[in-house]
């Protein structure tokens, strides 16, 4: 019985982990998915696409260098996450709000500012979050772990496109930005009221401890293949929805139910890559999902239907969502657990580098190219980032 007491516990542990995380990322895909719109707000009072894309780069800027102050959250260890996650939530949800009063049609520079504070206040938040996984995950479970917080952030994105897509043509956009502020702040209750694990560190020399890290080989070479593979990312995500409304003519209503719909597939998809790289390892995993990927990216240049455009991206979702897992897990596996917030933060900055920086180039390469060359080299940028891949080799 004693026994049996004991797993229980453990599954109730391991349940409420999940559920935590989940949680979490749940508020992060749903205000990401309001980021996400923002080219169709900006298509609806007519900003040039290749503006579109510089403008919410620069805004989401945030997302690439919050490893600046991520070290605020590893040197005052001792206060815990949960209390930055908290002070994250609620900058993000404040910035938002004001948002709403904001017309950037008339205030661009305001508007671009404030979006960017409130991504400030998101990446704080995420840091934390991290940091915290990495506090109490091990390497077992760090796939399924990544898995649900993949799963709440794309329930997050899906719900929000059905609900803030809704909202944007019944309302105006502008009401979105107060939804999801309210989103944040519900969200941000379930980590409030769960205790967290004391540590014993106090004060601790970040700097010193991260110039230590960057001498191992597996990190020099890890910091070269982050922004690589997160290129092809970043130009689909950013391309996706201007070739949805601007090639395939969908309504903000069509766009936001296909992203919704989309997390039928992202599911399982993140589920199974966790359970891949928990089981049989985090590169098995990573080249299981990045190379099927990569082909059905290419593979919408051969579309003819919006029928058959629709059914690719459902099944780029199920394999992209699974890279992030596994991907994400063999961060985790690279980082000092003391450094939880600011060395996955790092890594986790240089690929939203690289995903974000790509991205404010597609509305240009749109504009050069046309969207086949932009879905193609989407595909094949992954492949030297996985070449790279087989020569790390995690040694801590």
């Amino acid at each position: 019985m004693g026994g049996r007491k004991i797993l229980v516990e453990l599954k109730k542990r391991r349940f409420l982990k999940y559920l935590l995380f989940g949680d979490l990322y749940f508020q992060q895909g749903f205000s990401g998915t309001a980021v996400l719109f923002i080219p169709l707000y900006f298509i609806s009072i007519d900003i040039p696409v290749e503006y579109i894309t510089v403008i919410v780069g620069v805004s989401v800027s945030p997302w690439i260098i919050k490893f600046l102050w991520s070290t605020v959250i590893d040197k005052y260890i001792h206060k815990g996450r949960k209390y930055f996650i908290f002070v994250g939530g609620l900058i993000s949800a404040f910035c938002f709000f004001l948002l709403y009063f904001i017309d950037p049609s008339n205030l661009i520079i305001p508007f671009t500012i404030i979006l960017f504070c409130s991504q400030f206040g998101q990446t704080l938040l995420d840091s934390a979050a991290d940091a915290w996984g990495i506090d109490i995950s091990i390497n077992e479970d760090r796939g399924k772990i990544n898995a649900a917080m993949n799963i709440g952030s794309v329930v997050g994105a899906g719900l929000g496109a059905i609900i803030l897509a809704f909202i944007a043509q019944t309302f105006g956009y502008s009401y979105m930005f107060i939804i999801a502020g309210i989103i944040i702040l519900i969200n941000i209750i379930l980590p409030s009221i769960i205790a967290e694990t004391k540590k014993l560190i106090r004060k601790q020399k970040v700097k010193k401890l991260l110039l230590k890290e960057f001498k191992k080989k597996h990190v020099k070479l890890l910091l070269l293949f982050i922004p690589l593979i997160a290129i092809g990312y970043g130009i689909f995500n950013y391309g996706l929805i201007i070739y949805a409304k601007k090639a395939l003519e969908l309504s903000d209503i069509q766009i936001g139910l296909i992203t919704a719909s989309m997390m039928v597939s992202a599911i399982p998809g993140s589920i199974f890559s966790g359970i891949i790289s928990d089981k049989f390892g985090r590169k098995k995993a990573i080249y299981l999902s990045a190379v099927p990927a990569s082909i059905f990216v290419i593979l919408i240049i051969f579309s003819n239907s919006i029928v058959t455009t629709i059914v690719l991206i459902f099944i780029i979702s199920f394999f992209g969502y699974g890279v992030n897992a596994a991907i994400l897990a063999f961060y985790m596996d690279a980082t000092n657990p003391r450094l939880g917030g600011t060395q996955f933060s790092l890594y986790t900055g240089i690929a939203n580098f690289g995903s974000e920086g790509a991205g404010i180039f597609t509305g240009s390469i749109i504009v050069l190219l046309g969207y086949n060359n932009m879905f193609l080299i989407s595909g094949l940028v992954t492949i030297p980032p996985l070449i790279l891949l087989y020569y790390i080799n995690i040694k801590n």
